[in-house]
């Protein structure tokens, strides 16, 4: 089998390229540089499957968050189709459906969206390109928060915490669904081989939710020590924070972790989502539960001289 990868340089592109590979198959990584040729066709000839992770979680402007993940899209599923590429797989994210409403109610794929800021409405319009797209088979996959070794995201969490500090922007009590980039990657490799994933939605996520809260305990104590600093950041204060973030992301052409639009997903009290449709249909069950995979994460941290 011949996969077609976008995005291999980043977070899980990189793991899907090595998953991939130690699978069997054989891998063609797409990095952004390739997409900017004058001819795409030719990276997908011969592709039974495109998994297209390529896209931006952040950017200075809405307008830059479309182009990367609503043009983007199109532009290579459109090179994906001339091809004649087996499957198209797109990793879209659980902010293109929005938050639940109650802890005990999480979003299915049957649900009508509500993305709640641009990245979620950028992402939810990527896979409105490719459901309204003919000529290649498709499957939509949408992580929840993922993590693991490599994530930069998450790597502010361990800093604070082997600190034993932890510091939340306006989150502490929020619930949130969670999964290992290992796990993501064998999301993905169902997607692209389960004849029942063809025309399908799925959410890749964790069976039980997590607290932000716990989620600081538990980075604590993978590396032995325990949080004697706890503080909740007003939202009035992480508001203010995020607006200078928006300014310094215009000046320098680069978005940081705090921005408007992060600070909009820290204000839903349930990110949860439901993983129940990927383990119907698709026989999909995380195997990572949240200390093994903190510990693992936390040890190529240190081993790889991020902490």
């Amino acid at each position: 089998m011949i996969v077609a990868i976008t995005g291999a340089s980043g977070f899980i592109g990189q793991n899907l390229c090595q998953r991939f590979a130690e699978w069997g198959a054989t891998v063609r990584p797409i990095l952004r540089r390739d997409l900017e040729g004058a001819s795409l066709e030719g990276l997908f000839a011969g592709a039974d499957v495109v998994v297209h992770a390529a896209g931006a979680t952040r950017a200075p402007t809405r307008a830059m968050l479309r182009e990367s993940n609503v043009a983007l899209t199109a532009q290579v599923l459109d090179a994906a189709r001339r091809a004649n590429a087996g499957r198209f797989v797109l990793v879209s994210s659980q902010a293109a459906a929005g938050p639940a409403s109650y802890r005990d109610i999480p979003v299915t794929e049957d649900m009508s969206p509500s993305p709640i800021e641009a990245y979620g409405r950028s992402k939810l319009d990527a896979e409105t390109v490719l459901r309204e797209s003919r000529g290649i088979p498709w499957t939509i996959v949408r992580p929840a928060a993922v993590y693991g070794p490599a994530d930069h995201d998450f790597l502010a969490v361990f800093r604070l915490s082997r600190f034993g500090i932890a510091i939340h922007p306006g989150n502490r009590e929020q619930w949130v669904s969670i999964i290992h980039v290992d796990d993501v990657a064998e999301g993905v490799r169902r997607a692209s081989t389960e004849p029942a994933a063809i025309g399908g939605t799925f959410f890749l996520a964790n069976q039980a939710p997590v607290q932000w809260a716990e989620l600081f305990r538990i980075s604590a104590a993978v590396a032995d020590r325990r949080l004697s600093l706890d503080v909740e950041v007003p939202r009035w204060l992480v508001g203010l924070g995020a607006e200078a973030g928006d300014l310094v992301a215009r000046i320098t052409g680069r978005a940081g972790l705090l921005t408007t639009g992060k600070a909009a997903l820290a204000k839903p009290r349930f990110w949860i989502c439901s993983p129940e449709r990927a383990a119907r249909e698709l026989g999909f069950t995380p195997r990572i539960e949240v200390r093994e995979g903190f510990s693992q994460t936390y040890c190529w941290y240190r081993t790889h001289g991020w902490l």
